[in-house]
């Protein structure tokens, strides 16, 4: 019997994540409940949403538990809405399926991943994250961009005058509608920069956080109270149902959205310790299986143990579970 098969996607906290062996690409999140996390793809053919089954499984509320799939084409990186009720923003713009490059971003619900292909230096791989606000705005600007280019597209259609226009005419308000269009989109062109230095930079972040640190508020608002509280009554629900997994996510949520909430994080660390014991409680039973000889009993044990761990594989207990399960398979083939 094999053993079983490693994930298509790691999931860190930390920002600055070495390249991988057999890393294919990575997603950051730029803004969203999940910001700062990095996605390593293992595989050229992974999937986005909020259910369990997701490759890149995402906290967002406004995200299909089955929401998008990224793929590795012919063509390239390739990614492909599977239905989901909210759809996929690209370059600012509702699309179901679009080419993507390394360096650009989209959005799932209210979160904005980066894509980067592992041919990126390692330099650009561990690079700081792009503020969220900053790419939000980025799209922002390409609809305003294109809602004045309808804009102006409609304005310049001229109405022919009663009886029908002569062929003359017509090439002549051709010919305007091509100049307004050209001088348009000259005149809109950014005009060139100087390169930017480094001592412009550290000044420019250091005004950057002096800016947000201006917007941040003396208490919580009600309508991020709101949110928060609509969070942890979901995790609530899920912790009553003995659902610790789900629980912890949720009231994670939470303390994000509201460092305050204290029942947050109480139940936060209710859940945490309930799992914690779990686990110990299935690798003692698998341990006194395994003694006893029964191997698939034991198993049975250690492999939902290392789900529960999934995301915390530097854990010793899952260090031990995956070599016990090794052991275990492999005394399991013999056998055959």
């Amino acid at each position: 019997m094999s053993s079983p098969k490693e994930p298509k996607v790691f999931r860190y906290k930390n920002v600055e994540v070495p390249r991988q062996n057999g890393e294919v690409g990575r997603l950051r999140v730029l803004k969203g409940a999940d910001q700062g996390l990095i996605f390593v793809l293992k595989e050229s053919s992974v999937t986005f949403g909020r259910g369990e089954d997701a490759d890149v499984m995402i906290s967002d509320l406004k995200a299909s538990r089955a929401h998008a799939r990224l793929d590795y084409t012919h063509d390239g990186w390739v990614m492909n809405d599977l239905g989901s009720a909210n759809g996929i923003f690209f370059q600012g713009e509702y699309i179901r399926k679009f080419a993507i490059s390394s360096g650009e971003h989209f959005t799932i619900g209210d979160t904005i991943f980066e894509f980067l292909t592992s041919t990126e230096s390692t330099r650009v791989l561990t690079a700081p994250l792009r503020p969220g606000q900053e790419v939000a705005n980025q799209d922002q600007a390409l609809i305003n961009q294109r809602i004045k280019v309808k804009g102006l597209s409609q304005s310049a259609q001229i109405a022919p005058p009663a009886g029908g226009a002569p062929k003359k005419n017509n090439a002549r308000t051709l010919l305007l509608v091509v100049i307004l269009a050209g001088a348009y989109f000259y005149l809109n062109q950014p005009a060139p920069q100087a390169p930017v230095t480094q001592a412009q930079k550290s000044k420019a972040k250091k005004e950057t956080d002096r800016s947000l640190a201006s917007y941040l508020p003396p208490g919580v608002t009600k309508e991020v109270a709101k949110t928060a509280e609509e969070y942890y009554r979901q995790g609530f629900r899920e912790y009553r149902e003995g659902n610790y997994l789900r629980a912890k996510a949720r009231f994670e949520l939470t303390l994000q959205v509201n460092p305050n909430h204290e029942l947050a994080r109480h139940y936060l660390a209710s859940s945490e310790k309930a799992i914690d014991d779990e686990i110990k409680s299935m690798i003692a039973a698998a341990r006194k299986e395994s003694v006893a000889g029964r191997l698939r009993e034991a198993k049975g044990y250690y492999e939902p143990a290392m789900r529960l761990m999934y995301y915390d594989r530097s854990n010793p207990d899952f260090v031990e579970c995956e070599d016990a399960l090794k052991k275990i398979n492999e005394e399991l083939d013999r056998t055959l």
